[in-house]
């Protein structure tokens, strides 16, 4: 495939500079899936599928498990969080939809200024951001309720605010109303029903770089950690091509209410659960962020055409790379 200008432009400034780049794209365009991979010396090669971490893509995936319960009745979205987490008090809470929707009222991380001190002085002696996973081992399910239970909130529209808590709570709720707990059944229903091979929760090997060209291992995540449901997601270009396949296919028909307005969003977008709904056209997307590496999923869905993206480096521009694609390549 011969990339458009736009997409060559914004591929050429993420190799400005960096010296290590492993760039993988997957393309799916009437019907036919091809994933290609640029590699430090800026060759394109067509049909390696490195896995990366993808950070805030596992956020849909999450939203999909959700969407299969709400379609076998298991889960109901304007129904409120403490339905399904006894023993909080009495008051106003918000219901699973606004927490898909980042329109709950809860903060963008789950730290006050108390708990940040000590993750701070731990980040910089492993070297920042791009080295630690800052939600490694921070927050289990006590901590959880006790974040809500702190935050008060009111019956009033919030606005869009992009909470990790708040995904990983709706995360949770999903593993408790399947009885395995959110890891378990989301592997489950990765393998069951997406029928995803190389997309996992957890752990990954693979070689990630910071702004000064260090050496940066993917972030570790253990089975406990409830902010799992927010970033822990592993998975190749191709496989996430498979996932935006069946997201606008109909072979998995509850996908679909995950791609319907439920909520406010940024001025040029509205909220889908989880998805980013692009108000100029008819496209569903959304980022992946984790240390050292970046990841980019996006779909159009009149066309049926998608595009994935993976990088081994942190805060670049994998979303500008799969815009310019989706613009004039799909």
């Amino acid at each position: 495939m011969e990339f458009s200008t736009p997409a060559k432009e914004e591929i050429a400034k993420l190799y400005k500079g960096r010296h290590h780049v492993e760039l993988s794209v997957g393309i799916l365009k009437d019907g036919i899936k091809t994933t290609y991979h640029f590699g430090p010396d800026g060759k394109l090669t067509e049909g390696e599928d490195l896995v990366y971490p993808v950070g805030s893509i596992c956020k849909p995936f999450t939203a999909s498990l959700l969407a299969k319960y709400l379609s076998e009745g298991k889960l109901d979205l304007k129904t409120p969080i403490n339905k399904y987490l006894p023993g909080l008090p009495e008051r106003y809470y918000p219901n699973l939809e606004k927490l898909a929707t980042h329109n709950s009222g809860f903060k963008t991380q789950p730290y006050n200024l108390i708990t940040m001190i000590p993750f701070f002085v731990k980040m910089n002696q492993d070297g920042g951001l791009f080295h630690t996973n800052p939600f490694r081992g921070k927050l289990d399910k006590d901590g959880m309720m006790k974040i809500i239970r702190d935050t008060v909130l009111k019956d009033k529209d919030y606005p869009f605010v992009y909470s990790n808590i708040g995904m990983s709570i709706l995360g949770y709720i999903t593993g408790q109303v399947s009885g395995e707990g959110f890891w378990d059944s989301m592997e489950r229903y990765i393998r069951e029903d997406l029928k995803l091979e190389h997309t996992f929760l957890g752990n990954v090997s693979m070689t990630g770089y910071d702004r000064k060209e260090n050496p940066c291992e993917c972030w570790k995540w253990e089975k406990e950690d409830v902010i799992a449901p927010a970033g822990a997601l592993n998975s190749t270009v191709g496989d996430l091509l498979e996932f935006a396949k069946k997201n606008m296919d109909g072979s998995l028909p509850y996908l679909s209410v995950c791609h319907e307005v439920h909520g406010l969003c940024e001025k040029n977008a509205d909220s889908g659960l989880a998805w980013r709904l692009e108000k100029d056209m008819p496209v569903s997307w959304h980022t992946g962020a984790a240390g050292a590496f970046n990841a980019f999923l996006g779909m159009n869905r009149e066309t049926k055409n998608a595009v994935s993206v993976a990088v081994n480096y942190g805060l670049v521009n994998a979303e500008q790379i799969g815009f310019a694609i989706l613009k004039n390549d799909l």
